[in-house]
């Protein structure tokens, strides 16, 4: 095989992997993609304190919690890595608060699926590796002992208890 066959080959595989990986990235969307199908869990959501998380990083915001916590609660941590990360959904200011897919993973996966097939079922999203129904290692990212803020953590409790109110889909999938 000739050197400039051989490069063209290698060229387009090359080309074909990063293309592929690209496909494949899962990309986080924000919660106003979410709620167009959403609506009702969205609702429910933004009066949780998860959808508010973000507000707690800034200066005089839960100032006693913060005392109590040996937190300087004048500071401004919205720019704090180590808050960040548990704070908003991608780890950037960008995405504040807990949202949808801080627990249920990139809403780009799950996007893909709904748009392909707009009867899918629960069992089609679980064979795609996605995560409908977050488990007590999603929620102890953050709710760990890293936390200052960390109060005994119970999942089973938090499950019966729940996040955000759950309705029926339109759909029943």
């Amino acid at each position: 095989m000739k050197m400039k066959t051989w490069m063209v080959i290698v060229m387009a595989a090359m080309l074909a992997f990063a293309v592929a990986d690209g496909v494949d990235a899962a990309d986080y969307v924000g919660v106003k993609k979410c709620k167009m199908c959403h609506m009702k869990q969205y609702k429910s959501w933004s009066k949780t304190r998860m959808s508010k998380a973000f507000e707690l990083l800034k200066p005089g915001v839960a100032a006693e919690a913060k005392k109590a916590a040996g937190v300087d609660p004048n500071k401004d941590y919205t720019a704090d890595a180590s808050c960040l990360g548990c704070h908003t959904t991608n780890g950037k200011a960008d995405m504040p608060g807990v949202q949808c897919e801080a627990c249920h993973g990139a809403g780009s996966d799950f996007m893909k699926v709904m748009m392909t097939n707009r009867n899918y079922k629960r069992e089609d999203i679980k064979k795609k590796g996605l995560n409908p129904v977050p488990d007590e290692a999603v929620c102890k990212k953050c709710h760990n002992k890293s936390s200052p803020f960390y109060k005994e953590f119970n999942y089973a409790e938090r499950v019966k208890k729940g996040t955000h109110e759950h309705f029926p889909l339109k759909k029943q999938h």
